[in-house]
């Protein structure tokens, strides 16, 4: 009897064989000091290498490494992380196959979350400048226990240098070829014994990498980004550290993307814009209310106006005077977060069952509204709609430790969205959706250098309505997504190695799916509605693996490696050889924006004392754009490298990032809009960057 094997099943296998393999050989070291890399985005801060879930820790000199202005510029270290084109910087982020890949004029979900400094931005992706940055966590898989239904499929937690009670700052110039210019400085110290500040500015600046052979500009696609930040810490040694956040980003990007040649070039005549206004206000309160019990009050506002357009036709008025068309596309949002948690965790004095077991328990309160105004060229008037989604929550977690070893960890959150909608063209509803989701994780650690887990994992995202008042009644609402991940883990570091690999297999209900359908534009041809509707089920199923190794004192090599399956199916009226009658026909397809495979392989080889190299490969399968179009990306395998020297207490970075400018798409769609061939239909691409080669200053002190 012959017996195969599930993809799943193989990577579960996988997971033991190489846990097993590298424990045996490494397991007499196990009392070596090792590196601690704790994580800030739970409840509690946590070691990485025994922390129950697949989070990749992107430090500070992996941002310095890539001279990394914006998080869209990192996010291919993690494996099984893609994002999303469409827009100047990539404010839609994948993970494991779920994502959004767009905003326009529909409300829309968000399946993986923002955070910045405790923050939600979640739909305000373009905030995610990295200068004065500590660190990038990025989650896999749902969080919805910590963070509720913006992290249905992960989430991504940025967090920023705190003050100190000395002086300490950094400062960086950069020049990069495209006129890229960079300029960062930030400073902190004390102000008496309990307060202490930290305040940072960053300027970038440059012409993007397309040329307007039109308009005889090489800068309709640029960049102009500003991020302004103030932290005040109060501490006063005993029961209460208080902290204050106040920022503010500017960004006053070009939009001119798409090329009727598709290349590099474009021919638009009004070249489109990618706007973000941001302001932001955090209060974030740990006040030991005894000595059990520790407090935690967050409270936020945050409040954005983007501005998002393009030049629809892509193309100058006389470029085929007998068919063309000149259309543009604006949106307008002015989107505010306002929200509030309050959560009590234990200490070690008030721990329970006897003394076994930290707990915590919480409830949280969000306002998101978001206001819009379309400017299209084939509205008589301007579109507007007004959303708004009150959110209410209560969660808890115990974390208990059963014996010595072995670790167990039960969580739960019930969630209840009170959503309204409404336009200037009569469409309105409301609707509120009670949700609730958990986890149940159970972790074994053997020794000091090796951690296993297993964990179940319910998430959830809010259910909305359809903006076009075509939609038939059945059509207007879809409900909330449901996700159960199911996961394996094994994590070790002793004696110069650390890696983490981890299987998983993320059923999905009521899956939500977002499609164009054709309206009639009358005499400007053929335009799009969105209908976001529930697919029946749908399944992503995979395998990670990091690892970090100090090969020699001289040498260390790390590398990450993803593989991932991600389906879905959908339920279809066909009709059928007798005319009003119809037959339900299941297609099943690979969901858009799902690269079978991710990697990334570098390594860091010191010369001397002052002279280091970096140089490193990643890589990604090709993979659809589109749950709607056949258009797929390419595969593409990208070579980064950096020389870094040190001369006194200035470090000097050379740097290249797609060192052998591979050209390779982002965005891609498939439709007609070019007028010199009669508006056939093809492929159309958005490209990502080319050889970036800059030269960085750097100074902390």
């Amino acid at each position: 009897m012959t017996y195969t094997l599930s993809p799943i099943t193989k990577a579960i296998i996988i997971t033991g064989l190489i846990a097993s393999s590298v424990t045996s050989v490494s397991a007499e070291n196990a009392d070596n000091e090792v590196e601690v890399i704790e994580i800030q985005g739970d409840y509690r801060s946590q070691n990485i290498h025994t922390a129950p879930v697949s989070v990749s820790v992107l430090g500070a000199d992996t941002i310095d490494f890539r001279a990394a202005n914006h998080l869209d510029e990192i996010l291919n270290v993690a494996p099984n992380v893609n994002f999303n084109g469409g827009s100047n910087r990539a404010r839609f982020i994948q993970i494991r196959g779920l994502g959004a890949s767009s905003e326009y004029d529909a409300p829309t979900s968000f399946p993986v979350g923002l955070y910045l400094d405790d923050v939600d931005y979640s739909p305000m992706g373009g905030a995610a400048t990295l200068f004065d940055t500590k660190q990038v966590e990025i989650y896999r898989g749902p969080q919805g226990t910590r963070f509720g239904a913006n992290a249905l499929a992960g989430l991504i937690y940025v967090k920023s240098n705190e003050p100190t009670s000395y002086q300490s700052g950094q400062l960086k110039l950069g020049l990069a070829n495209y006129n890229s210019q960079d300029i960062g400085i930030a400073y902190s110290n004390g102000l008496t014994d309990n307060w202490s500040y930290r305040v940072s500015a960053y300027q970038h600046f440059s012409d993007g990498f397309m040329e307007n052979i039109y308009l005889d500009k090489t800068d309709t696609n640029g960049r102009d980004e500003l991020s302004l930040r103030g932290k005040l810490r109060y501490d006063n040694q005993n029961d209460i550290v208080w902290d204050f956040t106040l920022s503010h980003i500017d960004i006053d990007n070009g939009y001119d993307a798409f090329s009727l040649n598709n290349d590099r070039t474009t021919l638009s005549d009004q070249p489109g814009f990618d706007k973000q206004e941001s302001s932001s206000f955090s209060s974030n309160l740990a006040y030991q209310l005894t000595a059990g019990i520790k407090l935690h009050a967050i409270a936020n506002l945050v409040d954005t106006d983007t501005a998002y357009g393009f030049d629809e036709d892509w193309s100058y008025v006389g470029i085929a005077p007998d068919s063309e068309y000149s259309s543009t596309d604006y949106y307008f949002h002015d989107k505010s977060n306002h929200s509030i948690e309050i959560r009590l965790n234990s200490t070690d004095q008030g721990r329970i069952f006897n003394q076994s077991t930290e707990w915590v328990v919480g409830v949280y309160a969000q306002n998101a509204a978001d206001d819009l105004v379309r400017q299209y060229t084939w509205f008589a008037n301007d579109f507007t709609s007004e959303f708004n989604n009150d959110k209410r929550a209560i969660f808890t977690q115990l974390d208990s430790q059963l014996s010595a070893s072995w670790k167990l960890t039960l969580g739960a959150r019930f969630e209840a969205h009170d959503f309204s909608y409404a336009n200037n063209q009569g469409v309105s509803s409301s609707k509120t959706y009670d949700m609730f989701g958990g986890k149940a994780v159970i972790g074994y650690r053997p020794n000091s250098s090796g951690y296993y887990y297993a964990s179940i994992n319910r998430g959830y995202m809010a259910g909305g309505g359809n903006i076009d008042g075509d939609f038939p009644e059945e059509q207007r609402l879809f409900k909330p997504e449901y996700l159960t991940n199911y996961e394996l883990g094994y994590k070790y570091q002793n004696n110069g190695l650390s890696y983490a690999v981890t299987a998983f297999y993320m059923d999905r209900q009521d899956v939500q799916l977002t499609r164009y359908v054709v309206a009639d534009r009358n005499d400007a041809g053929d335009g799009f509605s969105p209908l976001i509707s529930n697919a029946d089920t749908g399944y992503s199923q995979g395998l990670e693996f990091e690892i970090d190794y100090l090969l020699t004192a001289e040498t260390s090599v790390y590398g990450s490696f993803g593989w991932l399956k991600a389906m879905f199916d959908h339920q279809q009226k066909v009709p059928t050889e007798i005319e009003g009658e119809y037959k339900l026909v299941t297609s099943s397809r690979e969901l858009s924006q799902a690269p079978s495979y991710t990697y990334l392989v570098g390594a860091v080889h010191t010369i001397s004392s002052d002279l280091w190299v970096s140089a490193e490969v990643e890589g990604k399968d090709d993979h659809y754009f589109s749950d709607d179009y056949e258009t797929r990306s390419y595969k593409t395998n990208i070579v980064n490298a950096t020389v870094n020297y040190q001369a006194g207490d200035w470090v000097f970075k050379l740097w290249a990032r797609n060192l052998f400018d591979k050209t390779y798409p982002i965005q891609g769609f498939y439709f007609g809009n070019d007028p010199r061939d009669g508006y056939a239909d093809k492929h159309w691409y958005q490209y990502a960057e080319p050889r970036r080669v800059g030269l960085t200053a750097e100074l902390e002190f």
